[in-house]
This record gives C-alpha cells, structure tokens and sequence, in this order.
C-alpha cells in the first residue's frame, strides 16, 4: 500500500494544529499556486493539488483520525488527534477566488506566458554577455490600457450567455461543459468595446528586449523575466517571458561543468621532443609546454581557462594530446626520415607497461632476422 503523505508538512503547519491555523495555511497556498493564476506552471498545479488534499483529510475529523491511524501505523509515532471543525476545501476557495470550482464567474485572468529560444556561441555564454532579442507578440493596447473598453464607455458586463461562467451546457441527459463562445470564456462581454483592439485589450506587435547573460550559463537553462509575458484580461497580472538558452558548439571547445575540454593534434616530432605548442582557450590562444615523451592520450591542465564558477573563481581547461601521423609520405623526404629513424632508434618503452611487450618484439625480429 502506498504510504500517505505527510499532510502537515504540505500545509507548513503542525500536527496539533487548530482549524483556524489549517484554515490561514490552506488559504496562503491557494493564493500562491492556484492553476488559474498559473496555468503554465505545473510546479504550482502539483503544490496547489497537494494542499487541496490536505485540506480535505485534515478539515475533516473523521478522516483526519484515520490518518492518524494510518500515520502510527506507518512510523509508529504517538499522535494526538484533535478533531477539527472547518469548511470545505471548496467551500473555503469558493469564498477566495469566486466559486472556482463551481460557476467561474468573471474572474480575473492571468496573461499567457511567452517562450523564447535565444542561441549563443559558446563564449558568449561563458563569458558572459548582452543581447536584444526581438519577436512578434501580444502588447496591451495603448489606446484602452489593456482594458478592451473604450475610453469614457461603460464597464463590461457579465455575460448572459453563460451567465458570467464563461462555460455553457450541451446535450441532454448526458451533458457536457465547453468554453461559451460569445465571451470566449471570460465570462464577461464589453458594452463599448475599445475601436482600436475590438474590445481585446491587446494588439500584435514588435517586442524587444535585452537580456544579460551572466558568465557561466549552462545550455538549457531559463532565464525568467516577470511580468514580461501576455498582458491579463479584466485586471489579471501579465504573464512572465521565459528565455531559454541554447549554445551552439564549439568548433574545438566542449564544455564539462566547470571544466573546458580541447583535443589538441601535436606533430610526432614535437610530442617526442617537447616544446611549446598553441593552444586555443575560451580567451584567445595561449602557448603551453608540453614534455618530451609524452603518449598520445595524455591530458595537460591549464589553469584558470575553464568556466567562471558563480560562487567565485574559474575552472580549469584540459589539452588532450593526439599524435598528428603523416598520411600522404609518397615521393617526400619524410618517408626516408621516418625510416631511418625506425633502423636507429632504441626502442625503448615511452611507458612502463609497454616494456616487456617491447623486448619479446625485438627478440623476435633477431629471430628472424637469424632465419
């Protein structure tokens, strides 16, 4: 069987807690993650679903006693029960929000959120860096506010239709709600509707902004701007823009938390021989020592070129070595050198594991070379 929730830590509140403080809890929750308010958050529909869960079991003796049981059975913790008296929970939000559960009537909406996907390169997200973005959207009207009505005409009404619901009944026996269609679900109707926008209170338009990103944003991340979003309707709070940050990549860089990856091709000669080599950072080419003898594989630090860490300071970058083989040697000198170089050269192990692999080769080509 599932194990039940814990309905006070939902609420905030605690276990002996008396109907008025169920009641305040209940009530600041609702307020704050009511899906109306934000029906593009399923963050604040979870939260909002959770309370009104709670509210139920715990606003109810009965079932609050059970749970009781239920909870000492589950952690076998003494529990006091203290049978409280209060509303329903939709007795209790009909009061807050207008008989939300039931007739919607004329209720405030809250302006749609509006997504954007801003791509940046690499730098300039680890960097850090301005833009201005600029897209098509839905501004409030100038000429009414956003109200929809036309300056010195008379307020909206509610709408006979659906009564102010803003939804109608079809059918019979079976019936079914759906969005009534001369409010378009508002559940109100302009009487003198603004002659600019058609009594919408919102028009299309350019809409720009600048947006900051700081050093070190990561790929996905959001970047929320309040209040930026579609504008209400009959005085509902605009919604937010959402910006949500795409880099593009990088032609030599990946990007590991705070560190930055490179895979550097290095001549033969000079990973035997060491010596500086170019390598490209986030800020610029920089020259790094690279020791003689060092393997194809090896991974070189640079210090302080990585990512900026938000709680201060700078990752690292790390240089992957690779061996640049010549390919096309036909009619070059190269060919002879790496010949010779291959009759004169000792061969002894760049790396310890390799020893014995190396002597049982060379004891073979005396062998053959016997035969």
């Amino acid at each position: 069987m599932a194990k039940k929730p814990d309905y006070y830590a939902v609420l905030g509140i605690a276990r002996n807690a008396d109907d008025a403080e169920i009641k305040k809890a209940y009530r600041r929750i609702a307020l704050e993650s009511h899906p109306d308010r934000f029906p593009d958050d399923p963050d604040a529909h979870e939260r909002f679903r959770q309370a009104s869960e709670a509210y139920e079991v715990l606003s109810d003796p009965e079932r609050r006693a059970r749970y009781h049981s239920t909870r000492l059975l589950e952690q076998g913790l003494d529990l006091a029960r203290q049978p409280p008296t209060v509303a329903s929970a939709q007795e209790l939000f009909g009061s807050l929000f207008g008989d939300v559960f039931g007739n919607r009537r004329h209720q405030r909406r809250r302006g749609r959120d509006v997504r954007y996907t801003l791509t940046v390169d690499l730098e300039d997200a680890v960097l850090g860096s301005s833009h201005t973005i600029r897209f098509d959207g839905r501004g409030a009207c100038d000429s009414c506010g956003g109200s929809g009505t036309e300056p010195g005409g008379r307020p909206p009404i509610e709408c006979p239709n659906c009564d102010g619901t803003g939804e109608v009944k079809t059918g019979g026996f079976l019936s079914r709600r759906s969005r009534c269609g001369r409010c378009d679900g508002l559940g109100m109707i302009q009487q003198d509707p603004c002659k600019t926008c058609r009594g919408r209170g919102v028009l299309k338009r350019e809409r720009s902004f600048d947006v900051r990103l700081p050093p070190g944003t990561e790929a996905g991340s959001e970047k929320l701007l309040r209040g930026q979003g579609e504008p209400g309707r009959y005085g509902g709070e605009p919604g937010d823009l959402r910006i949500k940050v795409n880099v593009r990549p990088h032609p030599w860089l990946t990007r590991d938390n705070l560190k930055l990856v490179c895979r550097l091709p290095v001549p033969l000669p000079r990973m035997a021989l060491g010596g500086k080599v170019p390598v490209p950072t986030i800020d610029g080419w920089v020259d790094m020592d690279i020791p003689a003898g060092v393997a194809t594989g090896t991974r070189l630090r640079l210090r302080g070129k990585g990512v900026p860490d938000t709680r201060g300071g700078r990752g690292d970058q790390f240089v992957e070595l690779v061996v640049e083989t010549p390919r096309d040697l036909s009619g070059t000198r190269t060919r002879e050198l790496l010949l010779e170089l291959e009759r004169t050269m000792v061969r002894e192990g760049v790396m310890p594991e390799h020893k014995k692999l190396l002597e049982a080769l060379a004891a073979h080509e005396r062998e053959g070379e016997q035969n």
